[in-house]
């Protein structure tokens, strides 16, 4: 079965930094590289009480952004960094 969604959270503090935040760690000063991971959700997962977004057998690809320091090898979620 293909996945029939796709859906991707940020908070506005989260969208800040990614769109327009140096990546820089906070621990050692060095150059972050973004990465992007998904897991597979399925849309019963997200019903809200107002308007069902997905169907409940709809494959959803959910995306987190993570950030690895180039330097000390140190891995951060984007909640981490905003």
């Amino acid at each position: 079965m293909k996945y029939q969604a796709v859906r991707m959270d940020f908070t506005l503090k989260e969208l800040k930094y990614f769109l327009f935040a140096k990546k820089i760690c906070p621990r050692c000063g060095g150059k972050l590289s973004r990465s992007k991971e998904y897991r597979t959700r399925y849309g019963w997962e997200f019903h809200e009480s107002r308007d069902p977004v997905f169907s409940d057998n709809a494959k959803v690809k959910y995306y987190s952004y993570y950030f690895t320091c180039t330097d000390c090898g140190r891995k951060f979620s984007l909640s981490e960094l905003a």
